[in-house]
Parts: structure tokens; sequence; C-alpha cells
């Protein structure tokens, strides 16, 4: 038996551990009405991590997708959003959700979608109306339709307290 590990079970046993150790040290996140920020309506929501890499060694064409969000004004937020294939495909496109905490859970705020044709990559930016006071995040899903193969990925931008 070989010595030598391919690339995907490094890359996979890595993807494991690192799910292990953020299983076992628990998520940090405010349980009490004094963790709460000033100009904030509710405890900020808590932090997870985007673990895109592993469904992306699946793809065919799917290469890379990101998104952020950012106070637009004291009213909106926007938020960007970049899709990557490998070549240029029939259709390519982001879905944007945004979503507010409300303390327990992120509901949705707000949707919106972007695409392209006959492109290797896609890049947009919506603008939404938000409340004060609240915490907010978006949902991305990055997608890719090539002569009849979808595939898709899925983004959570870090969440943005729009402060009253």
């Amino acid at each position: 038996m070989s010595n030598v590990r391919s690339p995907k079970r490094m890359v996979s046993a890595l993807a494991v551990s690192a799910l292990l150790s953020l299983t076992l040290a628990g998520g940090a996140y405010a349980d009490s009405a004094t963790d709460i920020a000033p100009g904030a309506l509710t405890p900020p929501p808590p932090v997870e991590l985007n673990v895109n890499s592993m469904n992306l060694m699946a793809n065919n064409y799917l290469t890379s997708y990101y998104s952020s969000i950012s106070k637009a004004s004291s009213s909106q937020v926007s938020v960007y959003g970049s899709t990557s294939a490998g070549q240029a495909v029939d259709a390519i496109g982001i879905q944007f959700v945004l979503q507010r905490w409300t303390g327990t859970a992120w509901v949705d705020a707000g949707a919106s979608s972007d695409n392209g044709t006959n492109k290797a990559s896609h890049s947009a930016t919506k603008t939404f109306s938000v409340t004060q006071g609240y915490y907010y995040r978006a949902k991305t899903t990055h997608w890719i339709n090539e002569n009849g193969t979808y595939e898709d990925g899925v983004y959570y931008t870090n969440s943005l307290l729009v402060e009253k």
C-alpha cells in the first residue's frame, strides 16, 4: 500500500477535523439582555462558519462563489455576490435572500436575483430596505446551468447590525 495520500482525502480529513473541533468547542453567543449592543433590539446572532469548499469539489463547472453585506445608509444594506465557473456557461446567477435576526432565529426579510448568459463569471449588488436595531445577513445561492447540468452552492455573509 502506498504512503501517498490523495489531495481529496487530505482535504476531506481536514474538513472533518475542523468540523469536529467546532462541534467540541461549542458556539459562543449572547444569552442575556445584558449582551445587547448599543443601538440593537436583540442580542447578537451566533457566529457561523461558511464551509463551501467540500461542495465545490463535486462540481464540474461551478468553481467559486462569495458574497458580502454592507451598510448602504441608515435604512438600507447592500449585498454583493460573485459566482465563477471554469468556463463560459449557458447561464450563471445569484439568488439573494436578506435575513433578519429576531433574537432567536433568522427570518427572511427580502429577496432578489440576478443572472447572465454565456459567461464564465457573474457578479451583482442588490440593495434592501431594513429596520434599524436589527442584525441582518444574506443567504446567497450561486448557480450555473451548462448543457442541462445544474450546480449550485449556498453562502451566508457575516451579520451586520443596523443601529438605531
